[in-house]
């Protein structure tokens, strides 16, 4: 083998494997992953234990899935005095979407020194979901004992049946920040194409008195959701036609 060949075929080699790696950085810096928390609230229940209820959201470019906030909580001193974790209620964090959290410690003991917490989240990328879920309407209510009831209806608009319907609820206080969050299934929790279902969620009492205005998603093993339109959007948009409504009646009437 003549050394100009040798020559050659190292020079052939070595940009292959630059061009490798410059397609592999690339596409790593395509498909990024990140997770933001958008708010939180740390109280005590009334059985004792604290809680870290909250919201993230992904602002990737990737699907995710496996998101995890773990809490570290301290006293006055910076103690740590206990460490708990959970995972986010969608089990499949589309790019863009946000889902809530609640963890607690399951210590009244421990929990009775907490005086603030600090939170960490790790996660995995997956494939996305496709969208297969409707949400047709939803209502709320206080009932006579205090609790909150999130009403609604959900449909599968798939193709095929949609398994384990999940709905998810993130109630905020006046500001914005998450004050609450439950889950149901659908009733029934399976639902086939071009079918629809109700759904119940309820927020206990002691938490429903913070709540001003809340947020549902939902998802199945195959499905996710189409986004609710944004409700502070609404506000603004009523607000533009509302002006444009008042300045034709003045232009008419001033004519």
């Amino acid at each position: 083998m003549s050394r100009k060949f040798v020559f050659v075929l190292s020079v052939f080699t070595l940009l292959s494997f630059l061009l490798y790696v410059g397609f592999t950085l690339v596409e790593v810096k395509a498909t990024n992953g990140e997770v933001n928390i958008l708010s939180h609230t740390g109280y005590l229940d009334s059985l004792g234990y604290y809680h870290v209820v909250g919201e993230v959201e992904n602002v990737g470019d990737v699907a995710l899935n496996f998101v995890k906030i773990t809490a570290t909580f301290y006293d006055e001193s910076e103690t740590v005095v206990g460490t708990d974790f959970t995972f986010t209620e969608l089990d499949s964090l589309l790019a863009g979407r946000k889902s809530p959290f609640d963890l607690f410690l399951l210590d009244t003991t421990q929990s009775m020194k907490v005086n603030h917490y600090s939170l960490a989240v790790t996660y995995l990328v997956t494939s996305p979901k496709p969208i297969g879920l409707e949400i047709l309407s939803s209502s709320s209510y206080i009932d006579g004992i205090g609790w909150m009831h999130i009403v609604g209806e959900i449909k599968n608009i798939g193709t095929v049946k949609a398994t384990y319907v999940k709905i998810v609820a993130t109630c905020y206080d006046e500001m914005g920040k998450v004050v609450s969050a439950d889950f149901t299934f659908s009733d029934p929790s399976d639902i086939n194409p071009a079918q629809r279902a109700p759904f119940e969620i309820l927020i206990e009492a002691e938490r429903a008195s913070f709540v001003s205005s809340y947020e549902l998603s939902a998802e199945s093993t195959q499905y996710a959701l189409i986004p609710e339109f944004p409700s502070l959007v609404i506000l603004p948009l009523f607000m533009i036609k509302t002006l444009l409504t008042v300045i034709v009646y003045k232009r008419k009437h001033i004519k």
